[in-house]
């Protein structure tokens, strides 16, 4: 996660709030035909791609750090119950507090679908300096 202050003041911190721009790495690496670099993702899509991968991380994918992550698809494994949806969505909440600095009020939304066990999870927040809600969406399921 890049961090880049287009205007500062004698602090060094960013004198408009609108001005603060994010960038990463395009994992899908998709070529720039004007530069034939790979395509940095910025602002929004930046952060939308970061919590996407944070909640789609196991427990112990991530080395030196076993407990990175929301372990989510584990959990698709596990019986669904009254509280399944309850306890997966306090755990996307927590991972994406810990691991996600960028990310302000977060809501997270868990309709299960049993009859074909999977999860469609709607991730609601909004970034760091901005009025503006982003929403996620992403369908679990299961594979065998």
């Amino acid at each position: 996660m890049a961090y880049f202050p287009t205007t500062t003041n004698s602090d060094s911190l960013p004198t408009d709030v609108s001005t603060v721009r994010f960038s990463d790495l395009d994992l899908t690496f998709a070529k720039n035909p004007l530069t034939n670099d790979v395509t940095p993702l910025k602002n929004d899509e930046a952060v939308k791609r970061s919590v996407k991968n944070i909640v789609l991380t196991n427990f112990g994918e991530k080395k030196f750090q076993p407990v990175f992550g929301g372990n989510t698809t584990a959990q698709l494994f596990e019986n669904f119950g009254p509280f399944s949806a309850g306890e997966i969505s306090d755990a996307i909440k927590r991972c994406i507090r810990d691991n996600e600095p960028r990310v302000r009020k977060i809501q997270v939304l868990v309709n299960p679908k049993m009859s074909n066990n999977s999860l469609l999870v709607t991730i609601r927040f909004t970034i760091e300096n901005s009025p503006f809600p982003i929403t996620v969406s992403l369908a679990l399921e299961r594979l065998r």
